[in-house]
């Protein structure tokens, strides 16, 4: 007769939960380095503003879309699809 260890017992919806976080590791890494260039170039952008030089957008729309970038992380809205992304000021 062969003992249960009940403890070890896992629930569909835990397997489900586990699959998904799987799935989507690979995605939010993407988004992680994304949001980390994204920032980089944004201070450029403001940097080159404030420097005088001819950029696309002004300074309000670079600093409103870093802002954008900031909040671009597990809880926003279509995270990690790249497809829903702050889009730059154009």
């Amino acid at each position: 007769m062969s003992n249960i260890d009940w403890s070890k017992l896992r629930k569909a919806a835990d397997i489900k939960e586990e699959a998904e976080a799987a799935r989507l590791a690979p995605l939010i890494a993407v988004e992680v380095q994304w949001v980390e260039q994204e920032r980089k170039f944004v201070a450029e952008q403001l940097e080159a503003i404030e420097d005088g030089e001819p950029v696309t957008g002004t300074e309000r729309q670079w600093r409103d879309y870093r802002t954008q970038v900031r909040a671009w992380k597990l809880d926003a809205e279509g995270y990690p699809d790249s497809s829903m992304r702050p889009t730059r000021p154009s």
